[in-house]
């Protein structure tokens, strides 16, 4: 029950979420397009399990957040499909595994029927010293690899499960073997599978200074059985850069979809993706982050079961391409007049394209990151209006920045009026462009309330703004719901009421506005604790 044939042969699980226990969300079950296909659930070792602290017993007394539950394996199973991941493995130290300490374990295996058993391949446990739950890489040498092959096939043998080893956090690197050649020769003495986490997996390059795919071509491909992803940052220090792990509402690095789309395109027996959201308090953001991976075109073709669509190109094409590309290559290569944008241009529409590809790519990216600042701030003046908007035209926000920004009045300066002028542009033709101009309307005298005199203060909206605001948080709200004669009061300091009613309760900030936390460094972030 182990190796490349047994991997090929499970069932896909899909797109899902990593969670503990304690970060269950009701939302988490809803039925849609944005719900997980499965919960990867992390099982605690009954090692690290000790008496609760008066705090911790206190804590537990009180009301969870609202539509938070606390969940384990034993409640999952059977209302949805269920991956176990476990610290109770310690397969990179030296002390070998016992049956007894792992019977519970495989009791769950059993129980959920998972394929596989998850663990960061690092030192959890120590019989010297007190480690968990911030575990440590595991030195990368050939003593280690020996001793990991041993206890895995220990394991193996003791759960009837294969391991599936993690690939663990490393912001440094012990041992003179590359990590990517100590899993290869892992999985291939023990047949077990691997788990690419492509933030621990950029720690690891960012430490040794390579770039985020070097040597990607050591990794045992068809032992690959799963991807892990979590929000993070990267920080520039005076030692250098260094991937910050958070694992809750952050928004996942870029370069991680990267690492993604190359580990999708590679891994014939990948089976499963799961975005972890330890301690995450923020469900709406999260099933939105868990949307945004399943629209992506590896990700997407990969759920699909089909390769990504690419250019199909003839052969006579082909031929006719490579002759123009060679030709002006060879022109300009063998001439004694200098590169210049005009000697560029003369030799076609071929060379253009090919030239200077890498500096395309920097280019490109530079453009939509800036894109994507400038329109955000531009439409940070009305938040329930874009949202809608982008909800009814089905447009990314790519898309929309791409038609927004170069509607605006260059003449005017930016500012709530001329912001909703170029949306009002945008919003015609639209299905529901009478409830979209009136969300518009509505935020556009918000945004005028601070500078207008006593009577202004006072308007009267078909659309109740508060509720709509709401309704983003929710897949299944239809903006025609939301249509109500509601009349407002500005209070001040940006604070509305309705008329007749309390003043409003300051809403709480949106996903995205609240102050950066200093993050933890990779490794030391709350993790797959159990807790």
């Amino acid at each position: 029950m182990s190796g490349p044939s047994y991997f090929a042969q499970l069932p896909k699980y899909g797109l899902g979420i990593g969670i503990n226990p304690s970060d269950f969300h009701v939302r988490y079950l809803e039925h849609g397009a944005d719900a997980p296909d499965f919960f990867e659930v992390t099982a605690p070792s009954s090692r690290h399990r000790g008496p609760a602290s008066y705090a911790e017993l206190r804590r537990r007394g009180r009301a969870a957040p609202d539509g938070f539950e606390r969940r384990t394996i034993h409640d999952l199973v059977g209302t949805a499909r269920v991956l176990v991941h476990s610290t109770n493995v310690n397969p990179a130290y030296a002390d070998p595994p016992s049956t007894s300490e792992l019977d519970e374990l495989k009791q769950l295996l059993e129980l959920s029927g998972a394929p596989w058993v998850t663990e960061d391949l690092g030192v959890w446990l120590m019989s010297e010293r007190h480690v968990y739950p911030h575990f440590m890489p595991l030195p990368l040498t050939a003593e280690s690899l020996t001793v990991c092959i041993d206890n895995v096939m220990r394991i193996q043998g003791i759960l009837e499960r294969p391991f599936n080893a993690e690939f663990p956090p490393m912001t440094y690197v012990v041992g003179d073997m590359n990590a990517f050649e100590f899993f290869s020769r892992l999985c291939e003495a023990t047949g077990c599978g691997m788990c690419v986490d492509v933030g621990h997996v950029l720690s690891y390059q960012l430490a040794r200074g390579c770039s985020p795919t070097a040597d990607f071509h050591k990794l045992p491909w068809e032992h690959v059985t799963e991807i892990h992803f979590a929000g993070g940052a990267i920080d520039l220090t005076g030692e250098g850069f260094f991937y910050q792990d958070d694992h809750g509402d952050r928004e996942v690095v870029s370069v991680c979809f990267d690492l993604i789309d190359q580990v999708v395109e590679s891994a014939p027996n990948l089976k499963a993706m799961a975005l972890e959201l330890f301690g995450a308090r923020q469900p709406a953001a999260a099933l939105r982050r868990l949307r945004f991976t399943r629209e992506r075109k590896t990700v997407a073709a990969w759920l699909a079961g089909s390769e990504p669509a690419g250019e199909v190109l003839s052969v006579e094409h082909s031929r006719r391409h490579v002759k123009a590309l060679s030709v002006a290559m060879y022109d300009l290569l063998h001439s004694d007049e200098p590169l210049s944008g005009q000697r560029l241009t003369e030799h076609g529409p071929e060379f253009l394209d090919a030239f200077a590809t890498a500096e395309r790519r920097r280019w490109d990216y530079d453009r939509r990151s800036r894109l994507m600042i400038l329109g955000g701030s531009v439409t940070s003046y009305f938040p329930v209006s874009t949202g809608w908007l982008l909800r009814e035209s089905g447009l990314s926000q790519e898309a929309l920045f791409g038609l927004l920004i170069p509607s605006l009045d260059t003449g005017r300066p930016l500012d709530p009026d001329s912001v909703g002028d170029a949306l009002h542009t945008v919003l015609a033709g639209l299905p529901r462009e009478r409830l979209l101009h009136e969300l518009l309307r509505c935020e556009i005298w918000m945004n005028r309330c601070p500078e207008d005199g006593p009577a202004d203060r006072e308007a009267t909206f078909s659309m109740d703004l508060e509720r709509a605001a709401r309704g983003l948080d929710d897949p299944d709200a239809v903006l025609a719901s939301f249509e109500q004669d509601v009349r407002l009061v500005g209070l001040g300091d940006g604070r509305f009421a309705r008329r007749g009613t309390a003043p409003e309760r300051p809403a709480s900030p949106a996903p995205g506005t609240l102050p950066d936390p200093e993050l933890p460094v990779c490794g030391t972030a709350r993790c797959c604790s159990g807790d």
